[in-house]
């Protein structure tokens, strides 16, 4: 959102509160770990078949996905304190717990690996919208959803001559009106 945004959201609705969604502090963990698992192959790590074994939740993975992510975590510590790192990030914010996301900071502020370290500074710097979320337990699944559903409208009417037709499209697609055909 832009800082003009912010500003009129703020004088719009003072008591409202910004809330980052547990989704995209995980993406961002994700990135991390995908950083760690390059920075190890380009420094020559035998990482064959890892991308999509280390990528995701491992309830997520096949067998054999699992038991290739817990190999290549235990050859390559690096890549283990990493995992270690998403997955108790995962659990905290499953927990809603404010401080042992603090504990987990500091963690990663120790853990000598840069990608994880700048995701420390990222959520340090949004903390407010991360205790926000502990508190509320809100996240933007149902905007981002209806968003998706305007989207199809726009891409399906191919434009529109005016907002005012666009508006009745969108009321259409995402106010679930049962509209029923009269007959004469």
């Amino acid at each position: 959102m832009y800082r003009k945004d912010t500003v009129r959201a703020k004088i719009s609705f003072p008591e409202a509160e910004i809330v980052y969604d547990h989704f995209h502090i995980m993406q961002l963990a994700g990135k991390a770990l995908d950083e760690v698992r390059k920075a190890l192959r380009r420094a020559g790590a035998d990482l064959k078949g890892g991308l999509w074994a280390l990528r995701g939740n491992e309830w997520t993975r096949s067998a054999e996905q699992q038991e290739l992510r817990r190999q290549l975590c235990s050859t390559y510590p690096k890549l283990g304190r990493a995992m270690a790192l998403r997955e108790s990030l995962q659990d905290i914010l499953a927990e809603r717990d404010p401080e042992s996301l603090k504990w987990w900071l500091s963690w990663a502020d120790r853990c000598r690996l840069e990608p994880f370290r700048k995701l420390a500074r990222t959520i340090k710097e949004h903390l407010h919208g991360i205790h926000a979320y502990f508190k509320t337990g809100l996240t933007n699944a149902a905007i981002e959803a209806t968003n998706g559903i305007l989207q199809m409208a726009k891409r399906m009417a191919r434009g529109f001559r005016s907002f005012h037709y666009f508006r009745l499209a969108a009321y259409l697609k995402a106010g679930h009106l049962n509209l029923p055909i009269l007959s004469t």
